[in-house]
């Protein structure tokens, strides 16, 4: 459930910042400059700390979980 939330939220953030640079474009939205280029690094900054937790998540939990031993090769 709590993965399934983190990634509706990862591909909201990700069409937000997708379709905002066009919205500022055509001025549908009207802000300033700076506060557009705050924006949108602290958007990029969090989606990417975001996918590093979710990827050191991803390895520590393969870390942790048990394999079945597999036979070892035969060698010709």
């Amino acid at each position: 459930m709590l993965s399934a939330l983190a990634i509706v939220a990862i591909a909201a953030v990700a069409l937000l910042l997708a379709a905002l640079p066009s919205a500022i474009a055509l001025s549908l939205v009207g802000l300033r400059v700076e506060w557009v280029g705050a924006a949108l690094t602290f958007l990029g900054a969090g989606l990417g700390g975001v996918k590093l937790l979710a990827m050191a998540w991803a390895v520590g939990g393969r870390i942790f979980t048990a394999h079945p031993v597999r036979g070892a090769a035969a060698v010709d």
